[in-house]
């Protein structure tokens, strides 16, 4: 009986929750979603984007030149401070480069967690914010312009190239131009922001894909 009873117990606590979460958090998340589609919409109406749920998330996709952006925003139901709020593209153009530019932190607690070869970025004011990490350290101070380091550093961005943000550490995807923000952000700044700095990525990766090209 104790037996039956402990397992009774543990079956109505599980119950008990999903109720509480039915009536609780759940109506709180659809609402949430409701208005950060309600927010991606209103970004769709300025550059012709549209918008679809994917996994359950609002995501607006809009078409620049020859390829097409893509602008949400991650949760993550176990930690918080692993959301955040993105843009990203895939190009077609150096998919053998791979790089990140993360925010560092004074919290040793907070530091970011970066694998790969650390890069000096010529930037002293930069180099003391960021963490940069790659494989070429000359391709990324080539795409890293003064505009694109003004950029990250007043809106406080991080970006991320090759695989997709969200992609398994066994994904062989390349080619995926990610800027993001911490924390899940729909104001329509920070998605003005998110949008115009993956066009400047966008546009100067294109510059240096045409200087390749010329170099022969």
């Amino acid at each position: 009986m104790d037996g039956w009873g402990f397992g009774l117990g543990i079956v109505g606590i599980c119950l008990l929750w999903f109720i509480v979460k039915w009536l609780y958090f759940d109506p709180a998340r659809r609402e949430y979603r409701m208005w950060v589609r309600e927010c991606l919409s209103r970004q769709a109406q300025k550059p012709n984007g549209t918008v679809n749920v994917t996994h359950g998330w609002p995501v607006l996709t809009i078409p620049y030149k020859t390829v097409n952006i893509e602008l949400s925003l991650r949760e993550n139901n176990d930690e918080s401070a692993l959301e955040y709020t993105y843009a990203r593209f895939r190009t077609e153009v150096f998919n053998d480069k791979n790089f990140k530019a993360i925010l560092d932190s004074k919290d040793l607690f907070q530091k970011p967690m970066i694998f790969g070869t650390r890069l000096a970025v010529l930037d002293e004011k930069f180099s003391e914010k960021y963490i940069v990490a790659g494989n070429d350290a000359s391709f990324v101070n080539s795409l890293l312009t003064q505009e694109i380091r003004d950029r990250l550093l007043d809106e406080s961005l991080q970006v991320a190239f090759g695989r997709h943000t969200d992609s398994s550490t066994l994904s062989r995807e390349r080619g995926w131009l990610s800027v993001f923000t911490k924390g899940m952000r729909a104001k329509d700044e920070v998605l003005d922001g998110l949008i115009e700095t993956a066009i400047l990525f966008y546009q100067r990766l294109e510059a240096l894909n045409k200087q390749r090209r010329v170099a022969g």
